[in-house]
């Protein structure tokens, strides 16, 4: 593999984050998460009647609720998840490959998007925008005021429109909860693989850096996972108070996720790469091993959620472990810019 320099790491890193945020759901205005955004990765989340988040919210294969008599400034974005929101939205809706159900008190001053998804609304919903579908999915919104764009063919969303009336009397039955979830997980896999297969382009002795610690430093990468994720928030709120250390208390998120990132790709590449040795593969190219290890990582986390009652606790603990694995692999090697 040839010789990388700490420039084209450094590179390597902003373009790996660059392309997540880019392929998270805010598909429109898109900005990157502000000071009062809530940014959701497969997690819930519960906007508590009374409340007002002054930002935008951003679910990622998780589930939010939004409680009636609360507000929300920004925009609500839904990738691969869900949300019921019964509350106010200044801002625009949109539904990516995921569910949006709007309450009886649910009132959108924007446009409400369904891209590959589907935005569902109680009779006493108000969506004073447009309603923007390319699936069929959606219901006509003239009740409102706003106007219906549909982008898909007619022939497309005809057979759409049936199949949306005889699921609508099932969206929440444990049917469509698993239709959801699976498509996250594709969602996820099918990102960080891409993710890994750049990253073992661009940077293979950075990427084989990190496999090393995973591999032969495990325990104490885990150790130093779990001491960076609990001290991030402190650290924060300290750089916080001082005006001047604002920016930098901004940029510890990114670096954490960063972390995160880079360990998990180092890792589910180590993971392909026993596999198939296992397997018996003797010219496996490190492109399918990355591919094939990202891949098993991350169902593995993801496909517990398909499970009722357990499955949350079994993903959670597999991300507890193999994230703060990565994150202490990624800070060992000071994000594979030097072997430990």
């Amino acid at each position: 593999m040839r010789k990388l320099s700490r420039k084209n790491i450094i590179i390597t890193l902003f373009i790996l984050l660059a392309a997540a945020m880019l392929l998270t759901p805010t598909l429109a205005n898109a900005q990157g998460p502000g000071p009062g955004d809530k940014v959701i990765f497969g997690g819930s989340y519960t906007l508590v009647s009374g409340e007002r988040l002054a930002g935008d919210l951003v679910v990622f294969g998780g589930t939010a609720q939004v409680q009636k008599d609360t507000v929300i400034e920004g925009d609500v974005t839904i990738f691969g998840g869900s949300a019921t929101i019964d509350g106010q939205v200044k801002g625009d809706i949109s539904a990516v490959g995921g569910f949006i159900k709007l309450g009886d008190n649910a009132i959108i001053q924007g446009n409400a998007t369904a891209v590959g998804g589907m935005v569902e609304r109680a009779p006493g919903a108000q969506v004073r925008g447009n309603f923007i579908s390319n699936n069929g999915l959606s219901s006509d919104d003239s009740r409102n005021g706003g106007i219906e764009i549909n982008t898909g063919a007619p022939m497309m969303n005809e057979l759409n429109n049936i199949i949306a009336n005889r699921e609508q009397q099932q969206q929440h039955s444990w049917l469509w909860r698993i239709f959801m979830e699976g498509l996250a997980a594709i969602t996820w896999t099918a990102i960080l693989v891409g993710l890994g297969v750049l990253l073992i382009l661009l940077a293979p002795q950075a990427t084989e850096r990190l496999s090393n610690v995973v591999e032969h430093n495990a325990l104490l990468a885990f150790g130093v996972g779990i001491i960076a994720t609990i001290l991030m928030v402190p650290v924060i709120i300290v750089l916080a108070i001082t005006i001047c250390l604002i920016p930098v208390a901004v940029l510890i998120p990114f670096i954490w996720l960063g972390a995160l990132l880079l360990g998990w790709l180092g890792g589910g590449w180590l993971l392909g790469k026993r596999l198939l040795q296992a397997r018996n593969v003797s010219n496996a190219t490190p492109l399918w091993e990355v591919f094939v290890g990202v891949a098993i990582l991350t169902l593995m986390w993801r496909l517990p959620l398909l499970l009722p009652f357990i499955g949350g606790p079994i993903a959670f603990l597999v991300m507890f472990v193999a994230g703060n694995i990565a994150i202490g692999s990624a800070l060992l090697t000071r994000f594979g810019t030097r072997a430990y």
